[in-house]
């Protein structure tokens, strides 16, 4: 009956879909989920449990992108910064063996990340809150244990310790990794963060690769533009857009300062259809991987079309 239902309401341009409802009482379950070529444990209140079993392919493009740079640079490493419990690194080890670093916060999400990461070669964990420098934070933490947003709350007593990428990678002694894919994803802390891999981007110059949530950048304060024309005194120009189930939606450049405020002007609203963008950043240096990840976005589009 289900499957004559579908049937249904796809002729009408609709589908029923059963969505993960994340609450308290799903925590202690944990789900086995496939992610790639791999199987993922996740915690019931994870909401990737939903996103990998309706839309199996997300993410991908972050995989074509790793396989297109490590052709290029065959020493090249990746930072997963947001690692949650894994999953990314499983989407991107299904296509290519590029080392990783992975750093996530969040104690609840490491201990799955930990769990996980069994089944891979050449993995960092790096359990660690960043930000823009060094420095004792005072926080609300929402969403705590499955989608970890950092809200800076002088009045509140729970507090946590943040380090630049720059400081960690030293102290980890992997400062003189070769990183050239640098991957954010942190619910509105990925422009802070950004303005701590000043020494990384310098030296690498790597393909940033970052979400862009207006609606958390808003509960924050916080003026992600001004961080992603910054990057232009880098040598940083060709920019993606993708929407937030994976499609290509602009390629254009950091010169384009009109079109980037009014994307950032429209992902800022209180209500729209796309809720955050993801964002790709190529250096001048790599104009070459940004013309071949534009064909790429669009033939795999085409594909689903």
């Amino acid at each position: 009956m289900k499957k004559i239902l579908r049937k249904v309401f796809n002729k009408l341009g609709y589908d029923i879909i059963k969505i993960n409802v994340h609450s308290a009482d799903k925590i202690n379950k944990v789900s086995k989920v496939k992610v790639g070529n791999y199987e993922i444990l996740m915690p019931g209140n994870n909401p990737q449990i939903s996103l990998y079993k309706y839309i199996p392919d997300s993410n991908e493009q972050l995989a074509r992108l790793a396989k297109l740079i490590i052709a290029k640079y065959k020493d090249a490493s990746m930072v997963d910064i947001g690692a949650n419990v894994g999953d990314t690194i499983a989407v991107v080890r299904s296509q290519t063996d590029i080392p990783i670093i992975a750093v996530e916060g969040d104690d609840f999400s490491f201990s799955f990340l930990q769990k996980n990461a069994v089944q891979f070669q050449d993995l960092h964990l790096l359990k660690q809150y960043l930000g823009e420098e060094k420095k004792e934070l005072s926080v609300t933490l929402d969403k705590a244990g499955w989608n970890n947003t950092i809200i800076p709350d002088e009045k509140s007593t729970s507090k946590i310790s943040v380090k630049t990428l720059d400081e960690t990678l030293n102290d980890q002694n992997l400062q003189d990794k070769s990183i050239k894919l640098l991957k954010i994803d942190t619910e509105g802390f990925d422009t802070i963060i950004l303005r701590g891999c000043n020494k990384t981007i310098a030296k690498n110059k790597p393909v940033l690769y970052f979400e862009y949530n207006g609606e958390n950048m808003n509960a924050i304060g916080e003026d992600g533009l001004s961080t992603i024309f910054s990057l232009k005194d880098h040598g940083y120009n060709k920019i993606h857009f993708f929407d937030c189930i994976n499609n290509l939606i602009l390629e254009t450049t950091l010169q384009d300062e009109n079109s980037l405020k009014q994307l950032n002007d429209y992902v800022a609203r209180p209500k729209t259809m796309i809720s955050y963008f993801d964002i790709c950043i190529f250096h001048q240096n790599d104009e070459d991987l940004s013309d071949q990840f534009y064909r790429s976005e669009n033939n795999a589009t085409k594909s689903i079309n």
